[in-house]
């Protein structure tokens, strides 16, 4: 997530409030931020011969550049340390919880082609042709009580020199803009940086892999030069292998919500905020599947339960109403038996997986989703006994659950229904929902064919 493969700084380190100032040499790359002390003198921070684990919430630097550095979240033995998050810039020695800017710049890969796939145009001359970027609009809306959202884009000149094969960049600036006067905690700007890459993986079933992170003190800072801001190093993306064969096959065009972008991504955010949880589970199954096909069918089966529970909260019965009816139902038992009894009935008045399935299909208008994922009581009934069986062993129970590639097909259908419901949940139409489900199909990538 740097703009170069891997970056050398070398220069004087030390911590905060601490005379002692070190020589070392600072290695950042896509995957790891290691510092190296090199200094003839002392090779630690502390000055013990311990061995044990150092845990450093910062490390500054001063490179030999005068480049201002400085690593949050340290941990290493003696004289090597890596680091969770970097800062590079001018001017930023400070505690990450109280650090404050007003703006922050990133680069997401593929959601400029989202907005426009055709940017580039080609112009045909006298003499030949020449190629043209042709910016797509801006967009610059109220992101949520915190920040607002502008999106400009840009591309870099195609290098021409391999007359044979000429390469296209186009980029989207997404800026995050604070709505406080005094700025925003850096921490914050993360949070929200990560529900917007969360969203660019959910619609492109791939990674977002954050090109650059730049904060600024200042939105004038921005303007006056808008690749000089601090550096931000770190913040792993979600899938750090993705998909050779990526296809730009979003779930849901922009061109299909263009008026309402806007309630979407603000929806999506506030879906973020509150279910971190389902989107985690989500993004699992999309790069972390495991190694079985149970293990996917069951992970997706807790997205439909624990997202059910999201959407529609509570018990089948009020529960002082549920009190009520246990306790004379108790009541009306021997002594012996009551313990007994109240244990087993005390769940209830959850709702059964067999009642959030049939809630979530209503949500499916016509309960069926392209032209290979049919939600009936088959659907339902496979489900159940799958999931029963291979959560709670029994022999008897065997015959009745899927295996092989009847699993399979199941969980794609799994898969399926969840991606229409967390549309549905965005606001995206019935119409449009039944229109961009009209020819789904889960790519071969995605479903688990290739393991």
């Amino acid at each position: 997530m740097i703009e170069s493969r891997e970056e050398v700084y070398y220069g004087i380190w030390f911590l905060p409030k601490a005379e002692i100032k070190l020589q070392g040499r600072l290695t950042v790359s896509e995957t790891f931020i290691d510092l190296h002390l090199t200094d003839p003198e002392h090779y630690s921070f502390i000055n013990n011969d311990s061995l044990d684990l150092q845990k450093l919430p910062i490390i500054y630097g001063l490179g030999q550049h005068r480049e201002f550095i400085t690593l949050y979240d340290c941990s290493g033995y003696g004289g090597d340390f890596s680091a969770n998050l970097m800062l590079y810039g001018d001017r930023h020695f400070a505690d990450i919880e109280t650090l404050k800017f007003r703006m922050m710049r990133v680069n997401l890969p593929y959601f400029d082609k989202w907005i426009n796939p055709g940017s580039f145009k080609k112009e045909v001359l006298k003499n030949g042709f020449v190629i043209k970027y042709e910016n797509p609009q801006k967009i610059d809306f109220e992101l949520n009580n915190e920040f607002k959202l502008n999106v400009d884009f840009d591309c870099f000149i195609p290098d021409t020199h391999d007359k044979t094969k000429i390469v296209l960049n186009e980029y989207s600036l997404i800026q995050l803009i604070s709505n406080n006067q005094d700025g925003s905690l850096l921490t914050n700007f993360l949070k929200n940086l990560t529900y917007l890459q969360q969203l660019v993986s959910f619609l492109f079933r791939d990674g977002a892999n954050i090109d650059t992170i730049r904060v600024y003190l200042t939105p004038e800072d921005y303007s006056k030069n808008r690749y000089m801001g601090i550096m931000v190093f770190g913040l792993h993306p979600f899938n750090k292998y993705a998909h050779m064969e990526y296809g730009l096959h979003p779930l849901i065009k922009y061109t299909t919500l263009k008026e309402r972008l806007e309630p979407f991504v603000q929806s999506w955010f506030a879906f973020a905020n509150d279910a971190q949880h389902i989107i985690n589970l989500i993004l699992q199954d999309y790069f972390y599947k495991g190694v079985f096909n149970e293990n996917r069918f069951l992970n997706l089966i807790r997205v439909l339960e624990i997202y059910h529970a999201f959407k529609f909260p509570g018990n089948k019965l009020p529960q002082e109403e549920f009190k009520e009816k246990l306790d004379t139902i108790i009541e009306n038992i021997p002594d012996q038996y009551k313990t007994e009894v109240r244990d087993y009935l005390t769940y209830s008045n959850e709702y059964t997986l067999d009642m959030r399935l049939r809630a979530l299909i209503v949500e499916v208008k016509g309960n069926q989703i392209g032209l290979d994922y049919k939600l009936d009581d088959e659907f339902i009934k496979s489900v159940k006994w799958s999931r029963n069986y291979y959560t709670h062993y029994n022999p008897l129970a065997e015959k009745k659950a899927l295996k092989g590639e009847a699993l399979i097909k199941l969980t794609e259908t799994c898969r399926a229904l969840t991606n229409f419901l967390i549309l549905k949940h965005l606001g995206v139409s019935d119409e449009t929902l039944a229109e961009t489900f009209k020819y789904y199909f889960e790519h071969s990538y995605y479903s688990n064919y290739f393991l």
